[in-house]
């Protein structure tokens, strides 16, 4: 300031303490300029799940959301993401389906199987079912359908430029990932935990970026005790395999339970919504058959 007034620009010096802009970092938003943001219209795609319980308590699902359905191993995970899926195809849906633990030949039958209510992968149902009935059941899913040709685990790079392409290439606004585990479980030297947190880290970050859906499988792990998750004891949070980031980062995590040693009720599948952020109503939703 002095040698601006010893240079004789002292109008300048006035102006430049008088006339400053109010400094404002970038992000930074006053909550005085919030109100148009208050009464905007929502532009997600709001779409129901296949399972009126589970709608009453998340109210559907929504883009730029990660939904977590975790349970035992040999549960029904699997199957109930192959319904959500069918039932958004059904509803006009694009969707990318990312199954590590499965070929695609099964995946397709898992789908074409809801479709036609018949389980197709069985050798012997599939030969009861003409060839046209067949074409028509795989036409019906199908066409807006893409498939990652690839099995076991892949680096997390890999994987995101994956889901980037069925976004943006495929026009995929729902992604069903199968399962989070398997995708760090084959690699070597590695800390599994910390994997997980950037896999997560890197994930909420893509979905919010491409503004779609993904529908996300982790197992869990064994709870204390002498029974486990295959005798139907009860799912938490807490027993998420590998990393507290899958639960932080999600915005509905659901649990899948079944006692499959009950021949009695081996065929109930209970699902309870263990994190809720759009409602925060958690608890038993549904009992499937």
């Amino acid at each position: 300031a002095n040698d601006m007034l010893v240079a004789g620009r002292g109008g300048e010096l006035l102006d430049a303490i008088w006339q400053a802009p109010i400094y404002r970092p970038d992000g930074i938003v006053f909550g005085e300029d919030t109100f148009e943001l208050l009464i905007e219209e929502d532009t997600f795609s709001q779409v129901q799940y296949p399972f009126e319980g589970l709608n009453s308590k998340t109210k559907g699902l929504r883009l730029g959301e990660i939904v977590v359905f975790c349970g035992g191993s040999g549960i029904g995970k699997s199957q109930v993401c192959r319904e959500i899926a069918h039932h958004l195809i059904k509803n006009g849906e694009s969707i990318g389906y990312i199954a590590l633990e499965e070929n695609i030949k099964r995946s397709i039958r898992g789908l074409v199987s809801i479709e036609l209510s018949k389980p197709i992968h069985l050798q012997e149902v599939r030969d009861s079912i003409s060839q046209e009935e067949l074409r028509k059941a795989w036409e019906a899913v199908s066409q807006n359908a893409f498939f990652y040709d690839h099995w076991g685990s892949v680096d997390s790079e890999n994987l995101l430029n994956r889901i980037r392409y069925l976004a943006r290439g495929c026009g995929c606004r729902w992604i069903v990932l199968d399962h989070l585990s398997i995708v760090v479980s084959g690699l070597e030297n590695i800390d599994e935990r910390r994997t997980i947190d950037n896999t997560m880290t890197n994930l909420r970050s893509l979905v919010e970026e491409l503004n779609i859906g993904l529908i996300l499988v982790s197992h869990l792990k064994r709870p204390d005790g002498n029974r486990g998750h295959e005798e139907g004891v009860s799912t938490s949070l807490s027993q998420l395999r590998g990393s507290h980031a899958i639960a932080q980062l999600s915005d509905v995590c659901v649990g899948i339970e079944r006692n499959i040693q009950d021949n009695d009720t081996s065929h109930l599948v209970t699902v309870r919504v263990l994190k809720n952020r759009f409602t925060g109503d958690c608890g038993i939703s549904s009992i499937l058959t």
